[in-house]
């Protein structure tokens, strides 16, 4: 079972299931049953400091904020980044947060990765900008703990 989150503001724009399946229905993708409910309380939402950090040592990856389903008024997105992944020929990954840098965290919906949660690292310079977090997203949302834990 999946733990709940602390947030700081509450800024959501999807208001039911019905929006995320028009968003699906869109981009002719479906998304994991987890991401989905995720999105319907913690949309467009920033997570508390003592939330916002997995994985450990120089693996410590940091969450600032959970993204917006759809585009609106130049807020990070879902939709968005997602084409912007196309653009780059990323694809299978659907991004669901952003670290303070804009590192954008993915749920894999490809069939040999499915369900886990991958970071990808665009501006680092290399070639796979691709690079793995957590086994599941249920992993990922119950392991986010303060910097120093």
């Amino acid at each position: 079972m999946m733990r709940n989150l602390t947030v700081n503001k509450d800024n959501k724009l999807v208001k039911s299931a019905g929006d995320i399946n028009a968003f699906e229905e869109a981009y002719s993708i479906k998304l994991p049953s987890e991401l989905s409910e995720f999105l319907l309380i913690y949309e467009g939402l920033y997570l508390d400091e003592d939330e916002s950090y997995y994985g450990e040592g120089s693996n410590l990856f940091e969450v600032n904020k959970i993204l917006f389903l759809r585009k609106k008024d130049g807020l990070a997105s879902i939709e968005a980044i997602l084409e912007g992944h196309q653009e780059a020929n990323i694809l299978g990954f659907i991004p669901f947060a952003i670290d303070s840098g804009g590192w954008d965290f993915n749920v894999s919906i490809n069939n040999d990765t499915y369900g886990q949660v991958w970071v990808n690292k665009f501006d680092s310079g290399e070639k796979e900008t691709m690079e793995f977090v957590a086994p599941s997203f249920e992993s990922f949302i119950n392991g986010l703990q303060p910097e120093d834990e």
